[in-house]
């Protein structure tokens, strides 16, 4: 069982996202599989034209000539497919977009249709799989509304045959993850990613009780909104009236 985790976070792996992503990793990799981490940010991936040509003028080879064409092997490879991304604007990262567009050449231009949706149909028959999909997202929101517009993307992404949506840890308040002094009172939360991992590789799905677990707030909001406000404060050299 091969795990491709894609991480888009401009901070690599001094981000908030990778301790959510290591942690499932070590999950993964506990039921046997075999895992890799994409750094987005170490790779040279164009802005996606919308020229087509990889439909029509060279099928299955885009016209920019960057790291796409290994990451889209493999892509091709992997069993499972994390997304690793923290939340830009209600959906994901910017390179996370440029990669998700770029996979374009991957896919046929007809449109066939699947259940009540349309897609595109695989352009390799041996891709015919069913990929597992993972999302991995952090946001510093103290609440896991703002994820909504992300999830519904993912949710139509994986309305195709060939896609299944696993899971999705989708953690709110994920300023925590980068404090040391916060571990001990969130490691129950990198225990359910870790469980998470586990899950997706041994049933291909993150078991219910798990997911009741990884959508609980790692931290009081109205603490969390007190605590983190006073530090953009102390940081920007101002105060508050008491």
């Amino acid at each position: 069982m091969r795990v491709l985790a894609v991480n888009s976070s401009p901070r690599g792996k001094n981000g908030n996202t990778e301790q959510l992503l290591q942690a499932f990793l070590r999950g993964a990799q506990s039921a046997g599989a075999e895992a890799e981490v994409v750094y987005l940010k170490d790779k040279k991936i164009n802005h996606c034209l919308g020229c087509y040509t990889c439909w029509f003028k060279t099928p299955g080879t885009c016209v920019h000539q960057d790291d796409m064409p290994e990451l889209l092997e493999k892509r091709r490879r992997s069993d499972i497919l994390v997304y690793a991304t923290p939340l830009y604007v209600y959906t994901v990262s910017g390179m996370m977009r440029d990669f998700m567009d770029r996979a374009l050449p991957l896919a046929m231009p007809h449109i066939v249709k699947y259940g009540n949706r349309y897609g595109h149909p695989r352009r390799y028959a041996e891709d015919d799989k069913v990929t597992r999909v993972v999302l991995v997202s952090n946001c510093g929101f103290p609440d896991r509304q703002y994820f909504s517009g992300m999830l519904e993307t993912f949710r139509i992404l994986c309305s195709s045959p060939f896609n299944q949506l696993s899971g999705a840890i989708l953690c709110s308040g994920g300023a925590l993850l980068g404090i040391p002094q916060a571990r001990p009172h969130i490691q129950w939360y990198l225990d359910a990613c870790e469980s998470a991992g586990r899950e997706v590789v041994e049933s291909g799905l993150i078991s219910p009780s798990t997911n009741a677990v990884l959508e609980k707030d790692i931290a009081d909001i109205e603490s969390y909104v007190k605590q983190a406000n006073e530090q953009f404060d102390r940081v920007l050299g101002l105060s508050r009236p008491v």
